[in-house]
């Protein structure tokens, strides 16, 4: 299995810094995601294969601010380990998390986010709804 990793997107801030220090203490490869590779494939990010180019004539897309996590070759222990970290160390909470996988390996970051947003909203919607 390929050293975990997380893709760090908008996290050049205060949240970063200590999910870096988690990350060191785990010693997980951390790496930073600029906008300029958004449209790269995420396996390509993770350095785990060559998924393939981005579009050559994708039609331009906005970049996006939001905070967000890739998980690579996590196992489901050291998942769980890094999130209860987070908590314990209450750390304000990200939303938008992924962890990459056969299925979204050749997606790019901007299709991953808007997925993520979809998810994140119909939860909202229905955990609202619960109450």
């Amino acid at each position: 299995m390929a050293k975990p990793m997380i893709l760090f997107y908008n996290l050049d801030n205060e949240t970063g810094k200590s999910l870096k220090f988690i990350c060191l203490k785990h010693k997980i490869k951390i790496k930073n995601i600029e906008p300029s590779q958004y449209a790269k494939p995420l396996g390509t990010l993770a350095g785990i294969s060559d998924a393939g180019n981005e579009e050559e004539d994708a039609p331009p897309r906005s970049d996006f601010s939001d905070e967000m996590l890739v998980f690579c070759g996590f196992d489901n222990r050291l998942l769980d380990t890094f999130l209860m970290e987070i908590k314990r160390n209450r750390l304000k909470r990200i939303a938008l998390k992924a962890v990459l996988t056969e299925q979204n390996i050749f997606w790019d970051s901007y299709t991953l986010h808007a997925e993520l947003v979809k998810e994140h909203e119909a939860m909202s919607r229905q955990d609202t709804a619960h109450r």
